[in-house]
């Protein structure tokens, strides 16, 4: 039977830590294709998959360290490592004492990337927003 994972649990770890107050992340593999089409196929399109790309992108309630440091790392153009998964200490009632995540051991996915994007939301009335993009600078791996 298939292990069915609620969104609270998966996270983003960069550097082995946890982005501060996260709100939501996605992770997006995309194959792109090399048009393939020639006389044989008729006027049928053919394709074949080229390079995969991939990114991860999260949204987080504002924190100026977090932002802080993110702005650090992209405008440095440095390649950072992240790790996609549930954290190996995840509880459902939340963190506890603690004061972050621990990074996933086994059965999350791991390469290095770049911030390509990074937007800071400041809406009157609401809390402050950020949002990032990491763009796969590396392999995508899954780590069983």
């Amino acid at each position: 039977m298939a292990n069915i994972v609620k969104g609270d649990a998966l996270m983003l770890f960069l550097e082995n830590a946890s982005i501060a107050a996260a709100t939501s992340h996605t992770l997006t593999i995309n194959g792109n294709t090399i048009d393939t089409a020639n006389k044989d196929v008729g006027f049928w399109g053919s394709s074949e998959i080229g390079n995969i790309t991939w990114e991860v992108t999260t949204e987080n309630l504002y924190t100026t360290g977090a932002f802080n440091s993110l702005f650090d790392a992209m405008v440095q153009k440095t390649k950072v490592d992240i790790i996609f998964g549930v954290p190996s200490d995840f509880n459902v009632n939340g963190l506890g004492n603690k004061e972050s995540w621990t990074a996933p051991t086994a059965g999350y996915y791991s390469g290095s990337v770049y911030i390509t994007s990074l937007t800071a939301n400041a809406n009157t009335g609401e809390n402050a927003t950020f949002s990032a993009t990491f763009t796969g600078a590396s392999p995508l791996e899954y780590n069983e």
